[in-house]
């Protein structure tokens, strides 16, 4: 009975242990059933990803070219190294491997960091521009390194390196901040885009549409067929307005001092010129600048990432005399006969001002003011018109405002007022400070953009929006501010002529700006010298401390003098001397731009110096010795 019992309670285990196999089959079958019917298509497709890589084909930007059709910004095949970090098992040891290529270790671990935010499923660039050494080291690692691929990307190339690299701009990778920024929508992390200049402004444009290539791929990472390409659309070319040979005139001309050179069509507001100097590479962001080249570019002293022609703001020195003549005349406070007796300076407000010739000028009228730049003549010119007036004219000829011009990051410059300083600094304005406006001193601050617009409306009448690209039809992103046309004139005819009278003289009548003479051609300008640092400041540092500061150098002017085609503004930072240092840079200027015009093959050789001519030379060195050392004694 006992021995019936136990064979039950086996046979009752059996059962029980055969119903646990059953079970177990039926879940397991029922899971590939689930798997191998339901899913079929499901994992189908994983497995085909599994074998198919995408490989975006990057658009190339569209050229830009200089007014004549010349290349300027080109695309060049760049060999680039990318990592798909789907097939990445570790990161540590794929970056161990890259040490075998030419990065510093710096360069390493941005690209490790980068490698850790990147999207799984997008390729990551690496390294540009391979080596033929750096291509074969690859290659011969393909087994070990299914996850690196060589690819062919398009490469930004500036054919003409630093020359005019602040107008054109450069590229990079788009930054995390932009990304969130609705002008950039629609672009992901890793896209290139403009980053300054016209590759900037004009970057929508400029840009063009993606494609890309599907792989089938082995174990191994290896292409085995192309399952489909899509072909990227390159950008639009943009045609600017530059002028390849005046501009390489400008640069030579400015040659190492640090300065600026802007010249346009007062007609039309093509800018011919825009240097500044010092500049940079832009094929050096073409290729993702190292972290060396970038702290040596930022911490510069002599600041070559500044656009000095829109974002510098500097005193316009003596260059702000024509400015007040024309707000002078325009309010009726004086005519362009009316005289002023200058001995060498003048009392006002408790001060004595000296004007730069220590003898004085004697009797002057507006023209001659202008053309010997008397001091004394425009001091007493801001006593009438009061900083009210001031103000109001500087501001209608574009001062203290944006310029228009095509480009971000302009900066506005500062005409100052009464409200100005009671909302900055919480103080009156003081009549004696006037003074020192009415000679370009004090608070006033342009840009040579501004500047140079503001004397193409005493050169016409007229203020054209300034442009840096000719087709209108592109696309130009608001935050690029635009200036109402000037086709109404804002000032009377008589007013400007009288101003160009003067400015005329300047250059023509043995004035400080003889440099900038054209034979057959009649240059208007004013020359300008304008202090860095006040007389007070100068006078507490030891000489040779004070030696470090000097004066920087102005001409602005334009030409003709009946219909003119050019303004032209420099300044040369410490040059000293609008005479001596900027008047010649113009002065190249004009004779290339004449002389590209009339198919002048030669420069004719320069006039002989009279002793007028000598005597404004010195005048002019006299004038910047002055104002070097203030107004105010």
């Amino acid at each position: 009975m006992a021995i019936f019992q136990d064979n039950r309670k086996l046979i009752s285990r059996m059962k029980g242990l055969r119903a646990c196999f059953v079970l177990v089959f039926l879940v397991l079958f029922g899971k590939l059933w689930y798997i191998a019917v339901l899913k079929s298509d499901y994992y189908k497709d994983l497995a085909k990803q599994n074998q198919i890589r995408i490989i975006r084909l990057l658009a190339p930007r569209g050229l830009l070219l200089d007014r004549e059709g010349r290349v300027l910004v080109d695309n060049v095949e760049s060999v680039n190294l990318v990592l798909f970090l789907d097939k990445a098992d570790d990161l540590e040891e794929v970056f161990e491997f890259l040490r075998g290529l030419d990065m510093t270790e710096e360069e390493l671990n941005e690209r490790m960091q980068a490698a850790r935010r990147h999207p799984k499923y997008q390729g990551l660039t690496i390294k540009e521009n391979l080596s033929m050494a750096e291509v074969s080291y690859v290659l011969a690692h393909q087994n070990e390194h299914p996850e690196l691929t060589i690819v062919e990307e398009p490469r930004r190339l500036y054919r003409y390196g630093e020359l005019a690299a602040h107008a054109l701009g450069y590229v990079g990778e788009i930054s995390a901040r932009q990304l969130e920024q609705p002008e950039f929508k629609g672009y992901h992390q890793g896209d290139i885009i403009g980053k300054c200049g016209v590759e900037r402004t004009y970057n929508r444009n400029l840009s063009g549409k993606d494609g890309q290539r599907r792989l089938l791929v082995n174990s191994l990472g290896r292409a085995i067929e192309e399952l489909h390409s899509i072909e990227a659309i390159p950008g639009k070319s943009l045609s600017l307005t530059l002028d390849l040979d005046l501009q390489m005139v400008a640069e030579a001309a400015l040659g190492d001092s640090p300065g600026a050179v802007v010249a346009f069509d007062p007609i039309h507001g093509d800018i011919l010129v825009m240097a500044s100097r010092p500049a940079f590479d832009p094929n050096l962001f073409a290729t993702r600048i190292s972290r060396q080249d970038w702290v040596r570019l930022s911490n510069d002293p002599n600041h070559p990432l500044q656009n000095r022609v829109i974002q510098a703001e500097f005193s316009p020195g003596s260059t702000f005399k024509l400015i007040m003549a024309i707000a002078g005349l325009e309010s009726g406070v004086v005519n362009e006969n009316d005289t002023v007796f200058c001995p060498g300076g003048i009392s006002l407000y408790g001060h004595y001002f000296h004007c730069w010739k220590p003898g004085g000028h004697g009797r002057v009228n507006l023209s001659d003011a202008i053309r010997q730049s008397c001091n004394v003549y425009f001091y007493t010119l801001g006593q009438k018109l009061g900083i009210g007036q001031i103000e109001h004219y500087s501001k209608l000829l574009g001062l203290g405002q944006f310029s228009g011009v095509d480009l971000f990051g302009e900066s506005v410059g500062l005409v100052p007022s009464e409200q100005w300083k009671e909302r900055t600094k919480g103080e009156k304005w003081y009549a004696g400070e006037t003074i020192s406006v009415a000679i370009g001193q004090g608070a006033m601050n342009v840009t040579p953009m501004q500047l140079a617009r503001a004397v193409g409306m005493i050169a016409t009448g007229q203020a054209p929006p300034l442009r840096l690209v000719k087709d209108k039809r592109v696309y130009r992103p608001p935050a690029t501010a635009v200036a109402t046309s000037g086709s109404v004139p804002i000032f009377h005819e008589k007013n400007l002529q009288a101003v160009r009278n003067g400015m005329w003289r300047v250059v023509n009548e043995y004035g400080t700006g003889r440099a900038a003479m054209v034979r057959g051609f009649e240059v208007c300008g004013k020359t300008g010298t304008a202090q860095t640092i006040s007389k007070a400041a100068r006078a507490k540092l030891p000489p040779e401390v004070a030696a470090k500061f000097p004066s920087n150098a102005w001409f602005v002017g334009f030409a003709p003098r009946d219909n003119p085609e050019i303004v032209v503004c420099v300044i040369v930072q410490g040059g000293d001397s609008g005479g001596g240092v900027a008047a010649p840079v113009a002065g190249k200027i004009f004779q290339a731009y004449f002389d590209k015009k009339y198919q002048r093959p030669q420069q004719p050789e320069p006039l002989p110096a009279t002793p007028l001519q000598v005597a404004a030379v010195t005048a002019d060195a006299t004038e910047a010795r002055v104002q070097r050392g203030g107004i105010n004694q």
